[in-house]
């Protein structure tokens, strides 16, 4: 058997990526359990938490999309920061429009509601761009 040679990429690449599907499982976690005992109804801030880690954990998979899936000669080329704000934004307004069809929205403070949202969402952006620009090689 043919012995591979260690790698320091594929470490990182791994760790990032079992980080990222334990973040996602989380949420999944969290998000049962708040939708079981009602928690976004209880407790005012668990739908910021919700939206910053929502945030974080869609920009952390489109920078380690980025990062470790792009072609090394292109990936100095691909606007990292500006490609995590546009997936955020598409994420989350696709995000609010499924709230607003399916009603599960607050009508009294929408627009505020959205707009909190949204920004919290990018919250959760910058937060994984700053990680991944202190951490990633």
């Amino acid at each position: 058997m043919k012995k591979v040679p260690y790698n320091a990429e594929m470490k990182e690449r791994a760790v990032s990526g079992i980080s990222i599907v334990f973040l996602a499982l989380v949420i999944a976690l969290f998000q049962a359990l708040a939708n079981e005992y009602y928690l976004y109804w209880e407790w005012w801030w668990a739908d910021i938490v919700m939206h910053f880690l929502g945030g974080l954990l869609i920009a952390s998979g489109v920078l380690w999309w980025l990062h470790f899936e792009i072609p090394v000669g292109l990936r100095s080329q691909v606007p990292k920061f500006l490609t995590a704000l546009l997936a955020i934004i598409v994420v989350g307004v696709a995000w609010e429009v499924f709230e607003y069809v399916t009603g599960m929205y607050n009508a009294v403070n929408y627009t505020l509601d959205v707009t909190l949202d949204l920004v919290t969402n990018v919250g959760g952006m910058l937060f994984a761009y700053l990680l991944f620009k202190k951490y990633a090689r």
